[in-house]
Formats: structure tokens, sequence, C-alpha cells
């Protein structure tokens, strides 16, 4: 449709707020976009923040509802989401995630002229 983001090569950025979505709901969202083949398109996965009271994380929320299916890196910070603090992240700037190195995400062009 016309609303169809393109995620072919991409990396997903998934966050929720707990005190809004119990983790059955985010679940059932992350299920949700299994069933619509994002996770073959996309290349990365970065969770950003998510507490609920049981808890529950997000990236256990993701694994059991993918399983080993997704062979791409996923990697998890706290800052960005639903916090105060957060970064800022240059949406549609060229960027790889390297799950072996300290600096887990590293930005492969300049986002700022």
């Amino acid at each position: 449709g016309k609303y169809k983001v393109n995620l072919k090569g991409k990396i997903l950025f998934l966050e929720e707020l707990g005190f809004e979505s119990t983790p059955r709901i985010v679940n059932s969202c992350i299920y949700y976009l299994k069933q619509n083949g994002v996770f073959e398109k996309v290349k990365g996965i970065w969770l950003g923040n998510y507490t609920h009271e049981s808890g529950i994380k997000l990236e256990k929320i993701l694994l059991d509802t993918i399983g080993d299916e997704f062979k791409g890196p996923i990697i998890h910070s706290e800052n960005f989401g639903h916090i105060e603090n957060k970064t800022v992240i240059p949406i549609g700037t060229r960027a790889r995630i390297d799950t072996n190195q300290e600096v887990k995400i590293k930005l492969l062009e300049e986002c700022v002229k």
C-alpha cells in the first residue's frame, strides 16, 4: 500500500512504553511484524527502552517471538525511547552494527552538514 515502508537493508528500531504495553501486547506487535516479513528484510535490530513491572525484557520478548530465524545483529541500549535522556539517531544515515566491537553501531557517512 501507499504507507508501506521499504525495510530492505535497514536497521529496525524497537522500543515501547511498559506502563501502556504489557509483554503480551509487545509480543503481538512483534509477531505481526514477523507475519509481514519484516525480519526477512531488515539487516539489524536496535532495541531501546522497555521497562515493565513484570521485569520481562524487550530482548526476551523479541527472541521468544522470532526464535533463531533472524540472522542479523541485535543490539540493545537504554538511551532511546520514551525516556528523559535520549540519544539522537540520524534516520536515513548509513550505519553498521558490529556486535564484536565495543562501540556496537557506527555511522558510515556524515549526518550533519
